[in-house]
């Protein structure tokens, strides 16, 4: 079963974190959007499939690591609303 289901999960972090770097790349020049926030949440969604933002988020997260904890947080609420666990 659990080989079945990891495809399905890279699919959905793909699917959900390349929107959400775009509207976070799109935040930064529009003053509504909180784009860094939105950054952050694609990162932590994009990092365990992609090596680059892998490497890219453990530097961030040294870093910066309130926005990390407040991205984590918008993550556990999205999965909490959705019912995964």
């Amino acid at each position: 079963m659990d080989g079945k289901r990891r495809p399905a999960r890279q699919y959905w972090r793909h699917v959900v974190g390349w929107p959400l770097l775009l509207l976070g790349i799109a935040g930064l020049a529009l003053p509504f959007l909180q784009g860094i926030l939105f950054i952050l949440v694609a990162l932590t969604v994009l990092a365990p499939e992609v090596p680059a933002v892998r490497r890219l988020a453990a530097a961030l997260r040294r870093r910066y690591p309130a926005a990390f904890e407040k991205a984590a947080e918008i993550k556990q609420d999205l999965k909490r609303r959705f019912g995964l666990p």
